[in-house]
């Protein structure tokens, strides 16, 4: 079963590989920033995670309602969380330690 920190140190590998590719400032200030560059909504999997949470239930409103929210209960933990790592300079701490290697 994945957990909200799985998805937060996939989502940290995917933005810093971001980053070294150039398609993300090192500088960004925040997860909501990311999306001025990407779909940041699709980091750490969380689109096949969507998407799989919705075809496994019955395709009635309530259904999809409980989907949705037990979504959201999975990734919203993991998207402050990364938030927090970006803002207090996570980036640029693991750009330093990669520098070292």
């Amino acid at each position: 079963m994945i957990t909200s920190n799985a998805i937060v140190e996939r989502m940290k590998r995917e933005i810093l590989e971001d980053v070294s590719a150039g398609l993300v400032p090192a500088n960004v200030a925040g997860y909501t920033d990311l999306h001025e560059y990407m779909d940041a909504n699709c980091y750490g999997g969380t689109e096949a995670l969507f998407d799989a949470a919705h075809d496994a239930v019955p395709d009635t409103d309530g259904a999809h309602t409980v989907a949705w929210n037990s979504f959201c209960d999975l990734v919203n933990p993991a998207i402050e969380a990364v938030d927090a790592w970006i803002k207090s300079g996570g980036i640029a701490a693991a750009i330093a330690e990669r520098a070292k290697r």
